[in-house]
């Protein structure tokens, strides 16, 4: 368990959680306040274009346009307040740092130093934390277990790079070989912690025993409107500013499941990572850079590999549509399959007594 969380009292427990709260709360009273004003600002133009022409509308529109997208982004605030440096890492000494080509990465080490070795590779926006009940659970079954988080996330650094496939697998192979781990290891990724693991297992075969992807993103999907605004220059920086913290953790309950110490705990490691300033930049980056839509290529010649892998999917996920599985079945016909019903999208960490005997014996074999 990461104790960052304790030597931060902003950013701890039940604080963290009501601070993210209320500031919530005020950003949607205030949205809701200004969008009143905006809507009477709008039908004012309507009554004065009567008496002042189409000068006067124009005057009120821009008015309305200046007060709902140039003002309220400084106005709402935001949560990124906090530069993550050196002189704040020292504050933690039990966390444990390694500075790699393009910054500092933030990971842990669980048992036997002479078990096989197992990497946890997180996802589009979480921290470590995800795999809390794998990386216990694989360490007390014997396994040397190695936990990280990507560029951008949690305690890593947030280079101002471009966030794409290669930043985030040359961030794992020199993290292996700064830990001497140069022997194939086991790898276990999570949605796009799935694609990275496909692709690291495609470029580096060598370094690679067995794959297990949960809910990989790398095919097709439909995607929202917000999601195609968000590539576009100024638009997706805009987006990201106003609605950015608030729909990520507003979207935790449901991804995460019922379970509320699971709820609290999501919530709270991610109150802690979204303070540090270049997390929703490092997340627009990825989302833009990081194709996660055309790995099928990659995915079909894992499938020519003898190598052994494992899926396993949610029934109940609504990021990654639990239907892909069929795609990438067909793609990789020897993966062995185990659909988790009723799973969320993070089903490792909303039904881990379902995962990890499937896991670990997987693993073991």
């Amino acid at each position: 368990m990461s104790s960052a969380r304790t030597a931060q009292p902003e950013a701890a427990g039940a604080s963290s959680i009501r601070a993210a709260t209320q500031w919530l709360q005020r950003r949607i009273v205030l949205r809701r306040r200004m969008t009143k004003l905006a809507l009477l600002l709008l039908i004012l133009a309507g009554v004065w274009a009567g008496v002042s022409g189409v000068l006067g509308v124009l005057v009120l529109i821009v008015g309305a346009f200046a007060l709902t997208v140039v003002l309220y982004p400084f106005l709402v605030g935001d949560l990124e307040v906090t530069p993550l440096s050196d002189h704040l890492r020292a504050q933690w000494p039990d966390e444990l740092f390694v500075r790699l080509s393009q910054g500092v990465t933030h990971y842990q080490l669980a048992g036997p130093e002479n078990g096989p070795r197992v990497v946890l590779v997180v996802g589009f926006a979480s921290p470590y934390f995800i795999w809390d009940h794998q990386f216990q659970a694989l360490a007390s079954a014997g396994f040397r277990v190695l936990r990280y988080d990507n560029f951008g996330r949690g305690l890593s650094d947030r280079p101002n790079v471009v966030y794409n496939d290669d930043l985030f697998d040359t961030q794992l192979l020199e993290l292996l070989d700064a830990l001497h781990w140069n022997g194939p290891v086991d790898l276990v990724g999570l949605s796009m912690g799935g694609a990275t693991v496909a692709r690291f297992v495609d470029r580096h075969p060598e370094r690679a025993r067995r794959y297990v992807m949960i809910a990989p993103a790398g095919l097709p999907q439909r995607l929202r409107p917000r999601q195609h605004l968000l590539r576009i220059p100024g638009v997706g920086e805009w987006l990201m500013k106003i609605f950015g913290d608030e729909n990520i953790l507003q979207a935790l309950p449901a991804e995460v499941g019922n379970d509320a110490e699971k709820v609290r705990r999501a919530i709270d490691e991610y109150v802690n990572q979204m303070q540090y300033q270049g997390y929703k930049r490092a997340l627009l980056s990825t989302w833009r850079h990081n194709p996660l839509a055309v790995l099928l290529p990659v995915f079909e010649r894992l499938g020519s590999q003898p190598r052994l892998g494992l899926l396993l999917w949610g029934t109940k996920d609504t990021i990654v549509p639990f239907e892909q599985h069929v795609r990438l079945q067909a793609a990789i016909p020897a993966i062995r399959f185990h659909a988790i019903e009723g799973g969320t999208h993070p089903v490792n960490y909303h039904m881990p007594e379902a995962v990890n005997p499937i896991l670990i014996d997987f693993l073991s074999r």
